[in-house]
């Protein structure tokens, strides 16, 4: 049973767009992988931001001082 609202999101958009056995799996499982790299991504932000807000790093760093490109 789903419980997880992506799952349930997950389910009916295989069900709208793949018939057969075989192209339901596959994009079962790819798009439970993009879910996991979006939510990896997202608790990576998190984390840079948390830094930048507890001044653990700079906002600038890693930013060479002589650039002219907008940042």
């Amino acid at each position: 049973m789903l419980t997880r609202v992506t799952d349930s999101i997950i389910e009916e958009l295989i069900d709208a767009t793949c018939s057969d056995a075989r192209s339901r799996h596959f994009l079962l499982h790819a798009l439970h992988g993009l879910v996991r790299v979006a939510k990896a991504e997202q608790l990576q932000e998190m984390r840079m931001d948390v830094k930048l807000a507890t001044g653990a790093i700079s906002a600038t760093a890693g930013c060479d001082s002589d650039s002219t490109e907008p940042t």
